[in-house]
């Protein structure tokens, strides 16, 4: 993350990238002095010498904006002068070096980089107003040309006259039966997954956590998974209701798992051009195959046909013990290798990226136990430059989608699964609503005290790379309560219709695979010709749109695609 390149910063701000700055570091005193920085990002690593500057010179650093950036002199091996700020894109700043410290000023400031953000949402917002008004227009004036239409029939019969009139026959509604706000809930996850894989407009939050915390990168893909889980029983109950032989689901479930990891492993493929001993294994598609096939054979086996008669207070839970019983096995398998297994040269229960993280001690251990696996299982069928490694320097594989964290990825498909038995159990909107904020408030306060309300604390800290037991309860409760939110606004009280994220929905798969396949081909990308927030982030909304569009097109030509 500390730039090498300060010729940047002799030029004007036109020639800085995105998130880069520039700080001019002036030592007015008659001795050198050197200069030491290091990022908050960069948990519990050393602090790196940035430059040396002669006595009554000035040096210029460029530096990153994506953190906090800690900066001191190093005066006879005792730090002085400590600064720590978080810099502003394209601000270029001045640090006077004299007999007393000064805090660190801005010399030349620059447009806020979140000016993009808001002039898109304008613009968003601005046609869907237009969007909407339109709408209107067209349903009033559907009722005016009714009124005229009697009007002129109340002539006609004045008059004697009898037009042959030709009445249009009914639409049909396509899926009148399926749950509208879980439609919603895919297809904001798709329409986020596509924006973000495509770039997000390279702001750091539309990326993912370097290693701990969490960004809105990092909620997409369990919330996939989740949802996924709710779809899963609500199907599952409809054929059992239809008498579906449980022989022929789980033929389904087989074929179904057995293509989405193929589908995932030819989307490798894709990526880049490699032999086939680098060709990577792991994937987003593969694990929500493996994690659908587990959780699908567990409710195709104890899943029982809802009495709606014999419903009680703790009914969605008492006719899933097996299962749950199950989820909680693999957990604490989970968390026993996580923290029992003595990986050579790392020890027991590390949870670090490695690298210059803690000062070095554990330079070749990423992701501890979870990433031993994988390195002694898959090889070089892995993932070579995991997110950790800009940061932290690491240089052993890691991948984001191993073995170890498959385990509790079907932990967040199955308390999806707990969101779909509570709608299929009461018929009660009440009960359904208060049971889904229960849930996710009561996940969100345990994840949340697994790792102390903090980003690198806590005995099991929030991590989406290692998909860790706060993250799986924190994303998990979440959705509870957006499930919550979108249940009452879109099918109780209609107050939104889900659009545009409704169409995405009903092809979610579909477009998951074609945005893979045509990632960075025009006219879905291209390289732009400056390298700024604003130029990337048309370009990633521009495809984005692309993709929505092509899933309104489906599905008014009743086109679903499933597996």
């Amino acid at each position: 993350m500390l730039f090498k390149n300060p010729s940047k910063c002799l030029q004007n701000i036109s020639s800085l990238n995105y998130d880069e700055a520039c700080i001019d570091i002036i030592n007015q005193r008659n001795t050198e002095i050197t200069v030491f920085g290091q990022y908050d990002q960069c948990h519990k690593c050393n602090f790196q010498n940035l430059t040396t500057v002669k006595a009554n010179q000035t040096k210029s650093l460029l530096i990153s904006t994506r953190s906090p950036l800690t900066l001191y002199l190093d005066e006879n091996g005792v730090d002085s002068c400590r600064n720590t700020k978080l810099f502003y894109e394209h601000y270029h700043y001045g640090w006077n070096i004299s007999s007393t410290c000064s805090e660190i000023y801005i010399t030349e400031p620059a447009d806020n980089a979140y000016l993009p953000i808001l002039m898109a949402f304008v613009v968003l917002f601005s046609f869907g107003t237009l969007w909407y008004m339109v709408k209107c227009i067209y349903k009033n004036s559907g009722r005016l040309r009714r009124l005229l239409a009697w009007s002129s029939e109340f002539e006609e019969d004045l008059t004697g006259s009898y037009p042959l009139i030709v009445e249009r026959s009914p639409s049909i509604k396509k899926h009148p039966h399926r749950i509208k706000s879980v439609d919603v809930f895919r297809g904001l996850c798709i329409m986020l997954m596509i924006f973000i894989n495509y770039g997000g407009g390279r702001y750091w939050f539309f990326q993912h956590a370097a290693w701990n915390g969490l960004t809105i990168a990092d909620l997409v893909f369990p919330w996939f998974l989740w949802i996924m889980g709710v779809s899963l029983v609500v199907s599952l109950q409809k054929k059992l209701h239809r008498a579906v032989p449980r022989q022929t689901l789980v033929v389904q479930l087989i074929r179904r798992s057995l293509i989405l990891i193929f589908l995932g492993i030819v989307i490798n493929s894709s990526k880049h051009i490699l032999s086939i001993a680098e060709l990577r294994l792991p994937g987003v598609l593969q694990r929500i195959g493996v994690a659908y096939f587990v959780v699908g054979i567990l409710e195709i086996a104890f899943t029982k046909r809802v009495d709606l008669e014999t419903v009680n207070f703790v009914s969605d839970l008492a006719q899933a013990w097996p299962q749950w019983l199950f989820v909680s096995l693999l957990v604490t398998i989970h968390t026993c290798i996580t923290f029992v297994l003595d990986v050579p040269g790392c020890g027991k229960g590390y949870l670090g990226p490695g690298g210059l993280e803690d000062m070095k001690r554990h330079f070749n251990c990423t992701g501890g136990a979870a990433g031993y696996i994988d390195r002694e299982f898959f090889g070089e069928h892995m993932y070579k430059h995991p997110a950790c490694q800009k940061v932290y320097e690491n240089t052993v594989y890691f991948d984001p989608e191993g073995i170890l964290g498959t385990l509790t990825s079907i932990l967040t498909v199955y308390l999806g699964v707990q969101a779909g038995r509570t709608l299929n159990t009461y018929q009660n909107v009440k009960a359904k609503t208060v049971r889904w904020i229960i849930w996710g408030l009561s996940l969100c306060l345990l994840g949340g005290s697994l790792c102390s309300f903090q980003r690198d604390a806590g005995p099991i800290p929030l991590n989406k790379q290692l998909w860790s037991l706060s993250f799986s309860f924190l994303t998990g409760g979440l959705a509870f309560l957006i499930l919550a939110f979108l249940f009452l606004v879109v099918d109780i009280y209609r107050k939104w219709g889900g659009r545009p994220f409704f169409y995405p929905g009903m092809n979610a798969i579909f477009l998951y695979v074609g945005h893979e396949i045509f990632l960075n081909t025009f006219p879905f990308g291209w390289i732009p010709t400056v390298d700024t927030h604003g130029a990337y982030l048309f370009m990633n909304l521009w495809g984005t749109f692309l993709w929505v569009a092509i899933s309104i097109y489906l599905y008014k030509h009743d086109l679903f695609f499933t597996i």
